[in-house]
């Protein structure tokens, strides 16, 4: 009873809390973060030292912004590979509970090295968060953790499962289990669980009868794979009401599994700004053409800002907020591109196109985040991956048929784009056809486009979902 009027408390203090306060709250703690990290870590010190930028001389949010410089993977975790203790509080590396890597995507790897206190704080986040968007507390939940690289999800309130990348475990699992619970939770990365419910319904899972929530990470979730995947679980993502949740969450490494987080309130918002690019434009600037993520963040545990760039854009900064932590990263570039949103724009936006009724009811900031890759093209136009996502996800004749993975290259023609089928797809004229036509009609670029069966695609024949998947 404790623990879910805690629960309660806690959503009626940030529905009701007016966001300029949040932000206050923020900014307060961004300093005393930064001052901790000035005091305590050798790295921090030496670093703030090389620019000359006194601990002494930051003392509004003013100062921090403008003369604090900004960190990123290089000027950390790679200079200090063979030393990690002086990126550590008090330059040790004391009471670690447990190490968590990164992928390596970017050719390099980071880590966040979590104490015993923090773990327990970690996991009591994650079960809040479980317990408010899936009331895990009242409702018997299996949650399938299908994340590769021994990624885990500590949780008291739920059964977990770990399968790894493992869809005959992940099928068999819910053969065995699903009439056992009330619900399940499926996480992983888009390619992988699009491959388990197909692999899952030839198996002879009935995904809708079943009380299933899919929660996506590792990548952006293109918009039109969603859909793809309620198509199969027989629910609507337009409904607010909706049984069940297709969402993603967003995490870095170095701060946690889960710093932003999609709601049902704010997919239905994203699936208008796919429907309607002036309501896109007026409420997201940069990269009109493109759909991002739209997500929320607890401020209380990150400052997030924005490093502009050309063309209007902007990459996610942030600055680890948790008192207890062992790396205190500070105005530290993540690298995605994105840019904040403050509750007041979005709500002024939505009111503006007659929108108002999908005003989410907690109040919290946003980011609209569109990921980090692309690859410039000699005409200029620079290509996200998501794009070609979105596009080859858009036709349930495509979708069904090929696995999820390309390559983007430059060649003579122009751009190169080469799509790998299912390994039970046999390539055929009219798919090539109209894998062609959709992509084509779509890319402002001359495009080579070349379709391979499951087994001749060169980039990796047989994938094991072990490793982000290199789209570039």
């Amino acid at each position: 009873m404790f623990r879910r009027t805690k629960k309660y408390l806690t959503i009626q203090m940030l529905a009701s809390l007016e966001p300029a306060k949040l932000k206050e709250l923020s900014e307060k703690k961004a300093l005393k973060a930064f001052q901790r990290a000035a005091l305590k870590v050798p790295a921090y010190k030496q670093f703030l030292k090389e620019h000359n930028v006194p601990a002494s001389s930051i003392t509004t949010i003013e100062d921090f912004k403008k003369a604090v410089p900004v960190l990123d993977k290089n000027k950390t975790f790679k200079l200090y590979a063979d030393n990690i203790k002086k990126l550590c509080v008090d330059g040790e590396i004391d009471n670690i509970h447990e190490i968590v890597s990164s992928s390596g995507h970017s050719g390099l790897f980071s880590y966040s090295l979590i104490s015993k206190k923090e773990a327990v704080k970690s996991r009591e986040g994650i079960d809040f968060m479980l317990d408010y968007i899936f009331n895990v507390g009242e409702k018997k939940t299996l949650l399938i953790n299908c994340l590769p690289m021994g990624v885990k999800i500590h949780s008291a309130l739920v059964t977990i499962a770990d399968t790894s990348v493992r869809p005959d475990i992940v099928i068999s699992a819910i053969k065995t289990f699903a009439a056992s619970y009330d619900q399940i939770i499926l996480v992983g990365e888009n390619s992988f669980i699009k491959k388990c419910l197909e692999d899952g319904s030839e198996a002879g899972i009935e995904w809708k009868k079943l009380k299933l929530h899919i929660i996506l990470g590792e990548e952006m979730l293109p918009e039109n794979l969603r859909t793809y995947f309620c198509n199969i679980l027989g629910i609507d993502p337009d409904e607010p009401d909706s049984k069940s949740l297709i969402g993603s969450s967003l995490g870095v490494a170095e701060f946690g599994l889960n710093i932003f987080y999609e709601t049902k309130e704010l997919i239905r918002i994203r699936r208008l700004l796919q429907r309607d690019k002036k309501f896109r434009e007026a409420l997201i600037k940069g990269d009109p053409d493109n759909l991002p993520s739209l997500m929320h963040y607890n401020p209380l545990r990150f400052f997030v800002e924005e490093s502009p760039k050309e063309r209007d854009l902007s990459d996610i900064v942030l600055t680890n907020l948790q008192e207890e932590a062992v790396i205190p990263l500070v105005r530290y570039n993540t690298k995605d591109e994105g840019v904040c949103i403050s509750f007041k724009h979005l709500k002024d936006t939505l009111a503006a196109f007659n929108y108002s009724d999908y005003t989410p009811r907690v109040r919290l900031p946003l980011v609209a985040v569109w990921g980090r890759d692309k690859i410039t093209l000699e005409e200029g136009f620079a290509l996200r991956p998501e794009l070609v996502k979105e596009l080859l996800y858009k036709e349930k004749d495509i979708a069904e048929n090929i696995t999820g993975n390309f390559k983007l290259s430059n060649s003579k023609a122009g751009l190169r784009i080469e799509i790998q089928t299912k390994k039970t797809t046999p390539l055929s004229e009219p798919l090539e056809n109209q894998i062609r036509d959709v992509l084509i009609t779509n890319i402002p670029a001359k495009a080579e486009i070349i379709i391979y069966p499951y087994h001749d695609f060169p980039h990796g024949m047989e994938l094991n979902y072990e490793k982000k998947f290199q789209y570039i």
